[in-house]
C-alpha cells in the first residue's frame, strides 16, 4: 500500500517540482519503514528520497556509517541527536564516524539538529555547533 501510494504522489510531485522525504523511525515510532534500506527500497524515482536520523538510526541500524555509505545516493537531508534524544555529544553515539562518513560520500546538506536540549538554549546551542563543527 505504501509503496503504491508513493508512486502516486511521487508522479504528482515529480510534475509539481516538490521532493518527497521518506524517514524511517525505530521500530518503537513505526513498523513499517525502519532502516535506511528499507527506505532507499520506497525511492522509485527522482521526486522521492530519504531523511536519516541519529536517533533512530542508533536503534535500527547495525551499523550507522556502512547504513549512510549505501544510502548515499539518497539522502536528501540528515537530523541530528543523541542517543539519547539529546544534543550531540550528551549520549554515546560517534560523531566522528558519522559525520566523516557524510563528508566521506558527499553529503552536502544541512544538518537539523532535531533533539530536546539539556540546558539553557543561549548556552547549550553554541557548544553544540561547536561540538559538531570539530568534525566537519
Amino acid at each position: 500500500m505504501l509503496a503504491e501510494a508513493l508512486g502516486i504522489l511521487g508522479e504528482h510531485a515529480h510534475r509539481n517540482g516538490v521532493l518527497i522525504m521518506l524517514e524511517p523511525l525505530n521500530r518503537y515510532e513505526n513498523h513499517m519503514v525502519n532502516t535506511l534500506a528499507e527506505a532507499v527500497s520506497y525511492c522509485s524515482m527522482d521526486s522521492i528520497r530519504i531523511v536519516g536520523d541519529t536517533y533512530h538510526m542508533n536503534i535500527e541500524e547495525d551499523d550507522p556509517c556502512r547504513a549512510l555509505i549505501a544510502a548515499a545516493p539518497y539522502l536528501a537531508h540528515m537530523q541530528i541527536s543523541e542517543s539519547n534524544r539529546h544534543q550531540p555529544g550528551t549520549g554515546h553515539l560517534d560523531w566522528g564516524a558519522q559525520l566523516a562518513t557524510l563528508d566521506a560520500v558527499g553529503y552536502d546538506g544541512y544538518l537539523a539538529l532535531e533533539c530536546r536540549l539539556r540546558g539553557e538554549p543561549e548556552i547549550v546551542l553554541p557548544q553544540t555547533a561547536a561540538f559538531v563543527r570539530k568534525y566537519l
